[in-house]
């Protein structure tokens, strides 16, 4: 059996992006890191997942509609992943603190470095710090040859 799920990178306006440490009490992926996101209900599209997930995880206002970045199905697994960008004019301080889920603006550059991610976090992530998408959304030019 397949299962969808929506992740979206929450992108500041200095680049940082929003992640998320599951604790140990968590049933899924304990003590890793992760974007928001999580499944697609069989009634709602990718899309709509994402807007809610961002809302239901972090409480945190999306200044444009999510961008599709990536979709497939993560290696060697049943997992179809629909991947979102959006940028947010929030910080730190304007995350709302959820029980068991600590969350964090991290600068790009740094996100990788060091953290323990689930699979499809750290599979697209990495894919996303990157690209064109993640230097447009952090306000900075295109280094990388679009063609």
């Amino acid at each position: 059996m397949t299962t969808r799920i929506a992740l979206t990178a929450l992108v500041g306006r200095t680049g940082a992006v929003l992640l998320r440490m599951r604790d140990e009490q968590s049933a899924v992926r304990a003590n890793r890191w992760s974007l928001p996101g999580g499944a697609v209900r069989p009634t709602e599209t990718p899309a709509v997942a994402a807007r809610r997930h961002i809302a239901e995880q972090t409480g945190l206002p999306v200044d444009a509609d999510p961008v599709e970045f990536w979709h497939g199905y993560l290696p060697g697994t049943h997992v179809d992943v629909y991947f979102f960008a959006a940028p947010t004019s929030a910080f730190s301080p304007d995350i709302v603190p959820r029980p068991g889920v600590v969350a964090e603006f991290v600068p790009g550059e740094e996100a990788l470095s060091g953290r323990a991610f689930t699979p499809a976090s750290g599979f697209v992530l990495a894919r996303f710090l990157d690209s064109n998408e993640y230097l447009r959304l952090a306000g900075r030019f295109y280094p990388v040859d679009p063609t």
